[in-house]
């Protein structure tokens, strides 16, 4: 199940995104205005203030970490940089009263040795923005399903993509259906981004 942020954050409405992106700096920039036109109830804003920062987008070349908040945001030792796949890591803390986790910070790991065109690129960041933005498969214990995520069925939100000319589809996909970028998003992906950041609570898991 999705991990809602700090509630200010939500009642903001935004997050504020730092790219320290490297190479793929462009494409964080596109993937960051695509991400605001996908019709989710929260947008985010490029910020050049790292240290206050809500989200931090960086390229890695092997195990990596970004620290915020007095923590760290950590990578696992095996995380591969050569492999075509981003890694979201957020910082939770507790809500004593509601003894519910919440989101203060979350850290994108790019893989900073991957072959990729700067349309996969953009499609791998839109996908870890989503991550970012609550869908991480938390737990009420503050651990994470590892294996779901969140993902979804089809889209840019699915769990497995694979390459497609100079853009990513869906590892399992509907007959047709066309490489992104466009990216297109999965109806389950709108339904929980609307239930940890809207009014509209999602009645599927």
């Amino acid at each position: 199940m999705p991990t809602p942020w700090f509630r200010r954050f939500r009642q903001a409405g935004e997050l504020s995104v730092f790219n320290k992106a490297g190479v793929w700096a462009s494409a964080a920039d596109r993937a960051l205005a695509t991400f605001n036109t996908l019709g989710f109830p929260v947008r985010l804003v490029r910020t050049e203030d790292e240290k206050n920062a809500l989200i931090v987008v960086k390229l890695s070349t092997g195990p990596d970490s970004q620290e915020s908040w007095g923590k760290k945001a950590s990578t696992n030792d095996n995380f591969d940089a050569a492999r075509l796949h981003g890694l979201t890591v957020p910082l939770t803390e507790i809500h004593e009263r509601k003894k519910t986790f919440e989101i203060i910070f979350a850290a994108i790991f790019l893989p900073g040795r991957a072959r990729a065109t700067i349309k996969q690129q953009e499609v791998i960041i839109v996908h870890e923005f989503i991550h970012a933005c609550g869908l991480d498969g938390g737990l009420p214990d503050g651990s994470k399903d590892t294996v779901k995520q969140d993902h979804d069925v089809t889209g840019v939100f699915v769990a497995q993509m694979a390459q497609d000319g100079d853009g990513l589809i869906e590892y399992l996909h509907d007959k047709g259906a066309k490489a992104m970028p466009p990216v297109r998003v999965g109806g389950q992906t709108h339904c929980k981004m609307r239930a940890i950041w809207g009014s509209e609570a999602c009645t599927k898991d």
